[in-house]
């Protein structure tokens, strides 16, 4: 006999008798491990298989006559509603996720197929088969928060490591803290030794950068500053019931701090808050605290590096005052450069490292003049030609003198390009517009205005009316016109 004469003798009734069909469709409603419902045109339930019993904690006859709302949750029920009209105009749909509560109101989350009943044309209601996917969803949940864990490590390992700046240093660990974990707010403070207090330096919102360093607390002072004073890590799931809870958000339900700690000694904590309560466990504490030993190391390194950097920024003061003592008119001068320099900055939002670099080349645009002689640097008449010549050789001076210092190199180039002119007739390369640097183009610009409101050998200095018009007419020609303008408009501001 072949496959395909089998094929066409075995039938549906070969293995049950059509009249006790009806048994057989209730043994297997009974003991499926799935819930089989039946919902009529109005969302009322009118038939639950028991295990509907095993999963909602209900007994059937509790929820027979309910509408389906009675048991959805809040955040599927617009979606179900939307979904049961759809079916009952007569459009079928694809199977679907929701969430239901049981007696007790914990959350259920069911996969559901649905067909429309149909009796003579006309849709009588809908029904499904849903299985519980609860353990699986959580199961999910758990991976994914897993994965954002380890990638969190990797990043903060990879980052850290190569930030040196503590401001930016300490905004990227809240950062990272707060898209990976996705809770309501992340902060670091640091203890101010100095004072023997915590100050918040970087954090989420609500606290902008102006209000954080006003945010202070007290070595023992809320759960923050208890653990900033005993080292010990806290996990507050109901602040409300923590007998040292200090508070800086009424929205705040649930609170984790960790220390930073090198060594015994304690130098800050990093906070994570939620806006709901049983949000922490000793996992997210673990993962806290193994990100709280790689930014302490990296915070420390940062406040050596900051610390040196400090040092090596006194010692270029003190090389600036030496050259300016050569010159008593222009005594000041390089500071004031240095501060319109970096308000230029800040306007045009350029990065960190350019303004580093211009913070440098402010106080050191000058140094080449070490190398030009006091009677020309302070000559009361009009320079001759070749005197000139020899002025205009200290921005290549100064070059010689830092382009050893690989630190400064950014710097040494803004030194060298500040007196190009925007149309190309400048020195020493006669580069134009875009061509020269955007620092030396900024320094040009400050420099130039401090020199005209400064009194000098040979003349007396302009009025600030005076010096603005100036820079206007050499807008377009020795200076960036879009430079000028961001300057003028501070000058309008102080």
């Amino acid at each position: 006999m072949s496959i395909s004469s089998i094929k066409k003798k075995l039938k549906f009734v070969d293995f049950f008798d059509v009249k006790d069909i009806n048994s057989y469709y209730k043994l297997l409603f009974r003991n499926i491990n799935a819930v089989i419902y039946v919902v009529d045109r109005k969302g009322r339930l009118i038939y639950l298989n028991d295990f509907a019993e095993k999963i909602s904690h209900y007994k059937v006859k509790e929820l027979l006559g309910k509408h389906f709302k009675y048991i959805v949750a809040p955040e599927s029920l617009e979606f179900v509603r939307k979904t049961f009209l759809m079916q009952i105009s007569g459009k079928d749909i694809k199977p679907y996720e929701l969430v239901v509560l049981d007696k007790n109101k914990n959350r259920i989350h069911l996969n559901t197929s649905e067909n429309i009943i149909f009796k003579q044309g006309k849709v009588q209601g809908v029904m499904g088969i849903a299985t519980d996917i609860t353990e699986h969803k959580k199961l999910t949940i758990e991976l994914s928060k897993m994965v954002r864990e380890l990638y969190l490590l990797q990043q903060i390992s990879q980052e850290l490591s190569s930030i040196l700046e503590l401001e930016q240093l300490l905004q990227r660990i809240v950062q990272h803290l707060k898209e990976s974990l996705n809770y309501e707010r992340a902060a670091v403070a640091l203890v101010d030794p100095r004072i023997g207090e915590l100050v918040i330096r970087a954090a989420e919102k609500p606290y902008s950068k102006k209000v954080q360093p006003r945010l202070r607390l007290k070595l023992g002072q809320g759960i923050t500053g208890y653990v900033a004073q005993t080292g010990k890590p806290q996990i507050a799931n109901d602040v409300s019931k923590n007998c040292h809870y200090h508070i800086f958000d009424k929205k705040t339900k649930s609170e984790i701090v960790v220390p930073l700690k090198v060594g015994e000694k304690i130098i800050g904590v990093i906070n994570i808050e939620s806006y709901k309560k049983n949000t922490f466990n000793e996992k997210d504490l673990e993962l806290l605290t193994l990100v709280a030993n790689q930014a302490s190391i990296a915070i420390q390194n940062s406040q050596l590096y900051n610390s040196l950097k400090q040092s090596y920024l006194d010692s270029i003061k003190t090389l600036v005052s030496a050259i300016e003592a050569k010159d008593p008119y222009t005594s000041g001068h390089s500071e004031r450069v240095r501060k319109y320099a970096l308000k230029i900055v800040k306007r045009l939002k350029l990065s960190h490292e350019q303004m580093e670099e211009l913070d440098y080349a402010g106080y050191l645009h000058d140094i080449g003049k070490i190398g030009i002689s006091d009677s020309l640097l302070t000559k009361r008449s009009p320079l001759t030609k070749e005197e000139y010549e020899v002025i205009k050789e200290h921005p290549k001076i100064g070059h010689n003198i830092l382009k050893h210092a690989g630190h400064l190199a950014g710097a040494c180039e803004i030194i060298r390009f500040e007196h190009e002119r925007y149309d190309g007739t400048g020195y020493p390369n006669g580069l134009r517009k875009n061509e020269i640097p955007i620092g030396a183009r900024i320094i040009a610009v400050a420099d130039a205005y401090d020199a005209m409101t400064t009194n000098r050998p040979y003349r007396k200095a302009l009025n600030k009316k005076e010096a603005i018009h100036r820079l206007k007419e050499c807008s377009g020609t020795q200076f960036d016109p879009k430079i000028v303008k961001i300057f003028l408009k501070i000058l309008s501001e102080d």
